[in-house]
């Protein structure tokens, strides 16, 4: 997966994350490279920056994703919010994506998994600050 699309897709994740604590029903965003849709689920459980069952839809000529935040889970160790995506049509990109973060991003990783199961695990920040 080439740079541009890994940063559009961690920028996006960013985005959904901010925006899940301030979202009343479905929002959506224009950019350059498509839609992004934001919706958050009616008494999601969960503090406002991890709060269960906000949903994000991405679309544009590099793509299409679903993000949902499955709330508060401890990866390796640690207390993080968990998201999933699910990606398609993105060359090398297509499948699903764990996101493992804290609120104050010291701390996040990125779990591919492609189509034929083989995964990648990319730290984004600094995982021992």
């Amino acid at each position: 997966m080439n740079n541009k699309i890994k940063i559009l897709v961690i920028l996006s994740l960013v985005v959904a994350t901010i925006l899940s604590g301030c979202i009343t029903g479905p929002k959506t965003i224009e950019t350059p490279e498509g839609k992004v849709t934001i919706d958050e689920a009616p008494g999601g459980k969960g503090p406002g920056w991890c709060q269960a069952g906000v949903k994000m839809t991405t679309t544009g000529p590099q793509g299409e994703g679903t993000y949902e935040i499955k709330g508060i889970t401890t990866y390796e160790g640690k207390s993080v919010c968990e998201a999933e995506m699910k990606v398609s049509g993105v060359p090398g990109g297509e499948g699903v994506w764990k996101y493992y973060f804290t609120e104050n991003g010291e701390y996040a990783v990125i779990i591919m998994k492609d189509p034929t199961g083989k995964e990648q695990k990319i730290v984004v920040s600094n995982p021992n600050p």
